[in-house]
């Protein structure tokens, strides 16, 4: 489990409690644990010039189509940060529930860590572990 990674669950479980298919990107991982964020192709109230947008209603980085290897205009949402077990993300890869579809350039991937320590809804330990697994490019 790599930052950088984009993957796809087939049932990814939200905040709210509900679940759902979800594209998410790993932002780093120590210790077992590894923080992603999900993404969504939804333009409403969101900038449109690539990278970091912090001053949109909910903090994101946007990727528009051709920077990666995303088939749609993305934005990363920087406003809701997920702790994973790594050990059940492994458990859900080999069952086929959570699918590998690309890994971002590590330049890329760099500028959205950088990005997501500048959320004001990233809390002190999701900032470590996203510290301890910054991209060198």
């Amino acid at each position: 489990m790599i930052a950088g990674a984009v993957f796809f669950d087939k049932n990814f479980h939200f905040h709210d409690g509900e679940s759902g298919e979800k594209l998410f990107v790993i932002l780093g991982t120590d210790k077992g644990i590894v923080v992603v964020t999900k993404t969504t192709s939804q333009p409403y109230g969101k900038g449109i010039d690539y990278g970091c947008q912090p001053n949109d209603r909910f903090h994101n980085f946007y990727l528009p189509t051709h920077s990666c290897y995303l088939k749609k205009n993305t934005w990363i949402c920087l406003n809701e940060f997920y702790e994973l077990k790594q050990s059940e993300m492994l458990n859900k890869r080999f069952s086929g529930v959570v699918n590998h579809i690309c890994d971002l350039s590590p330049k890329i991937t760099r500028e959205i860590q950088n990005c997501a320590m500048d959320s004001d809804d990233i809390s002190g330990k999701q900032s470590a572990i996203i510290e301890n697994s910054l991209i060198t490019f």
